[in-house]
């Protein structure tokens, strides 16, 4: 794998540093005209696990110079990711060394008003002076405003590949007869390997181009099952009336696609850019705000996002060239597992003049709960959700372990909708080990609740996840997967493609 084209260039107010990376543009985008790094070590954080994936060896064109510094510890970190997952090979990196030098002053930590990095902030609140917040890692909005559909606004590869070549009904089915056979079979070959033929994701825009310029695509049959937002639907009266159609088709494909295809709207970025520097400005620290399509190039190997927080992070950290970066930590050192961000790894990301520190490790989540409960400004500002980064939704699994032990507490003023009825939390649906871990933890008597009932409910839904784990071992273990191959059989519809993960499956 090959890392190639540096290139560092003023953009509209603020600076562009991008390289090509397998045929794929890697961007990052800071406003203003601060310092970055033109050097290759953020290139080289991105690019290591995919490599590894593949079994190639990276290899940096002389003109984007790597620290000898992170050079060196390219071999631990391949070391301890095979070691998680067999499935990522242990690669030689062929790069010139140059000692990276010093960019900025100041301390950072990474702030997106999560529970953990609030936590980091509130705990090194006297030492810090900057916080950096990252479009393009959690959520992924286009970067263009009009023009052609683009191969940057695929936003998820390896999903729209699965739904393309698996699935022959819908609208899934209508874009995949639209597709030359070349597109087709390369999209069906892409495989758990993630290898991606020269040039797929520019010939799949180019085609997803042409139908979009083609015949209004609406059919409510063909559509089923899309949740349409209320500007599409208004689209649609126009439509009915002899209005564009080109306009229209964009909006139905984007709401077909929500999470494969960028949406040409950073609304939601921009206000929380915005409630975010308001919080920071208040604290007297100064936000930075950086955008990427690094969303885009870690999906199209159909890595994880557990798997890829930690290199795509310290790629911004190299970036940047802070002297010291505090990385917000997910699991308290008692709850250690292979992650993508871990005690072990993120400081072996640093180079000579950036020191990458894993920080909070000392705190569960729900001690971290407790410490920005405490905090009037910390806890207005607090966003967790999966779906919104402006808004607590008040029913995914981040918000709901966050909400139970605010109501434990009696906490008033958190920003999140009323807890859903008893009756649903105690059929609350805990994902893994990882989910139950942090609902268990807000069982914890130090809460002092008197909120029996929300206790018991919760109780409840544990005892329900450990009947469900039971009944899986023994289907894994007794009858070989034959119950769980039933079940498949007899879905309405068929799974994603399980993403690559720290550790391999089950």
């Amino acid at each position: 794998m090959r890392i190639s084209d540096g290139e560092t260039r003023e953009q509209g107010d603020g600076i562009e540093v991008s390289a090509r990376i397998d045929g794929f543009r890697l961007w990052f985008r800071v406003p203003g005209s601060g310092k970055v790094s033109g050097m290759g070590d953020p290139f080289v954080a991105a690019a290591l696990l995919p490599a590894m994936l593949q079994g190639e060896g990276l290899e940096v064109d002389r003109e984007l110079a790597v620290s000898p510094r992170l050079l060196e510890h390219l071999g631990r970190l391949q070391e301890i990711h095979h070691c998680w997952n067999p499935i990522f090979k242990i690669v030689p990196v062929r790069a010139a060394g140059t000692p990276a030098p010093g960019l900025n002053r100041g301390v950072l930590t990474f702030f997106s008003g999560g529970v953990d990095s609030t936590y980091t902030f509130l705990k090194r609140r006297e030492e810090l002076t900057h916080l950096v917040f990252i479009q393009g890692f959690d959520f992924y909005a286009s970067p263009a405003v009009t023009g052609s559909f683009a191969a940057d606004e695929i936003a998820d590869l390896s999903q729209l590949a699965f739904r393309l070549s698996g699935r022959r009904r819908g609208v899934d089915g209508f874009l995949a007869s639209r597709l030359t056979k070349r597109t087709g079979d390369e999209l069906a070959a892409l495989g758990r390997r993630g290898r991606i033929p020269d040039g797929l994701e520019v010939r799949l825009a180019g085609e997803l181009e042409d139908v979009l310029r083609g015949p209004a695509i609406w059919d409510d049959r063909r559509f089923a099952g899309a949740a349409l937002r209320p500007a599409t639907r208004e689209l649609l009266k126009d439509a009915a009336q002899g209005g564009t159609s080109y306009l229209l088709n964009r909006r139905l494909v984007e709401d077909a696609y929500p999470l494969e295809i960028a949406r040409r709207d950073d609304s939601v970025y921009r206000r929380a850019i915005e409630r975010n520097a308001r919080f920071a400005g208040e604290a007297g620290k100064t936000l930075i705000t950086v955008s990427t399509n690094h969303f885009a190039f870690g999906y199209r190997y159909n890595l994880s996002r557990n798997l890829t927080q930690g290199s795509a992070l310290a790629s911004v950290a190299l970036l940047l060239g802070f002297p010291k970066v505090y990385l917000p930590a997910a699991y308290s050192y008692n709850q250690l597992i292979p992650l993508g961000s871990h005690p072990l790894t993120d400081p072996l990301w640093s180079n000579e003049s950036v020191e990458i520190v894993h920080d909070g490790g000392e705190a569960r989540r729900v001690d971290k709960v407790v410490r920005v409960a405490g905090d009037e400004a910390a806890l207005a500002n607090l966003r967790v959700c999966f779906t919104d980064m402006n808004r607590n939704c008040g029913r995914c699994s981040k918000c709901l372990r966050t909400m139970i032990p605010l109501a434990r507490l009696g906490v008033p003023g958190a920003p999140f909708p009323p807890l859903p009825p008893l009756r649903e939390l105690r059929r609350l649906r805990v994902a893994n080990d990882i989910e139950k871990i942090f609902f268990e933890e807000n069982l914890d008597p130090a809460l002092r609740s008197r909120e029996v009932r929300l206790d018991r409910a919760l109780r409840a839904s544990m005892r329900r996840y450990e009947r469900q784990r039971w009944l899986k071992d023994l289907d894994r273990v007794v009858l070989r997967g034959s119950l769980k191959r039933l079940l498949r059989r007899g879905a309405a519809a068929e799974a994603a493609p399980l993403r690559i993960d720290t550790t391999p499956p089950r």
